[in-house]
């Protein structure tokens, strides 16, 4: 007896390493693979962090004798061999797509007739739609889906573009995987601390409101570290900061790693203090270790995970004087503090994998 075809799916990704949209395609490829999908990961950079499933093409390895124009366009020819050859039967372009002309030349010629899924994991829609409504329509009006990652990007994209496709489809995350990273042996602080972590750029992620927060809080007196897990361009000037406020000895960075899971559930509360999201997976990651959050209320994506009081803080955005109050109200207020953490788990439920899986399955049905 003939066994049926598996569904075939190409996840386009700009890489599988630092960044939150990076992460969720790695976990994407997991839960694809998990559910019966067959899946190839076409990645544009070589930077291979995280744990992904499927087999890795990686068109930066295969064009690295190539240099300017012509490696753009070797990776070009290698995609479209690629997905003529295999003739999937889905795409999740899941990269940033800031160049109208470019992505519209890979839609026209590489994918070609191919149903695709366009994942937006940005409220900032620089990355993926042009200035313009009119290109920005044109791009992605025959799309076969177009998924945000939170219901307020969707509106966002949809009303601004007037686009009649788009969904919501949070991003998932895998329990066991993750408490099997938290498990892990590794030297973590013993003192009592709170964390930030991700890519240090200041203008999306807003180190700089953090550090003041945290410096005109009680929290240094009282003894509670801060401690910033991550590397990125704005490093140095916001260390260079801190030295300015003769914040060392209170404010620890760690580096980047790639298991933040140990120092997460180890930590009194995380930290967002963003200018703009997509769906803060750093929200989900703490409150599913059940640590509980202090975040600002940005676009997009704080306001669909975090209630004040049931798991952690939310906070006006940008008001700073509110955001330091909060910080202060987390190590003082142990009752207060207390319902938050006891609410932390059950209030991630929603964004398991096997809540997230039917959504998916629901747009990648088999071919008839």
């Amino acid at each position: 007896m003939e066994t049926e075809r598996k569904i075939r799916i190409c996840i386009m990704v700009s890489s599988l390493g630092i960044g939150g949209a990076e992460r969720s395609s790695a976990i994407l490829s997991r839960m694809l693979s998990d559910i019966g999908y067959d899946i190839t990961i076409v990645s544009i950079l070589d930077h291979v962090v995280y744990n992904y499933k499927g087999d890795l093409v990686n068109l930066e390895k295969l064009t690295a004798t190539r240099k300017g124009l012509r490696k753009r366009w070797d990776k070009f020819v290698i995609s479209r061999k690629l997905i003529s050859k295999n003739k999937f039967d889905y795409i999740i372009d899941a990269a940033p797509r800031p160049s109208w002309f470019r992505q519209w030349f890979i839609n026209t010629f590489v994918y070609q007739k191919t149903d695709t899924i366009f994942v937006v994991h940005n409220y900032n829609l620089s990355s993926y739609f042009p200035n313009s409504s009119f290109l920005g329509k044109k791009l992605y009006q025959n799309s076969y889906e177009l998924v945000g990652v939170s219901k307020e990007s969707v509106l966002h994209f949809k009303k601004k573009y007037q686009l009649q496709k788009g969904r919501c489809i949070y991003n998932a995350f895998d329990e066991e995987y993750w408490n099997n990273l938290a498990d892990e042996e590794v030297k973590v602080p013993s003192e009592p601390y709170i964390l930030s972590y991700g890519r240090i750029t200041d203008e999306s992620k807003n180190y700089k409101f953090l550090i003041q927060s945290y410096t005109t809080s009680r929290l240094p007196q009282k003894g509670v570290k801060l401690y910033i897990m991550g590397d990125g361009p704005d490093k140095e000037m916001i260390q260079n900061l801190v030295r300015s406020c003769k914040m060392e000895e209170n404010i620890i960075f760690l580096g980047f790693s790639d298991n933040p899971f140990p120092y997460i559930k180890k930590a009194l509360f995380a930290t967002l203090t963003s200018n703009y999201e997509g769906f803060p997976m750093v929200l989900v990651e703490s409150l599913a270790m059940g640590t509980p959050v202090v975040s600002v209320d940005c676009k997009s994506g704080p306001s669909e995970i975090v209630v004040t009081g049931d798991n952690g803080i939310l906070v006006p955005f940008k008001d700073q004087e509110s955001y330091k109050n909060a910080l202060n109200k987390m190590i003082e207020d142990e009752e207060f503090y207390n319902q938050c953490v006891e609410g932390t788990k059950k209030s991630v439920t929603k964004f398991k994998i096997e809540n997230i899986a039917p959504q998916w399955q629901a747009i990648l049905p088999p071919k008839i």
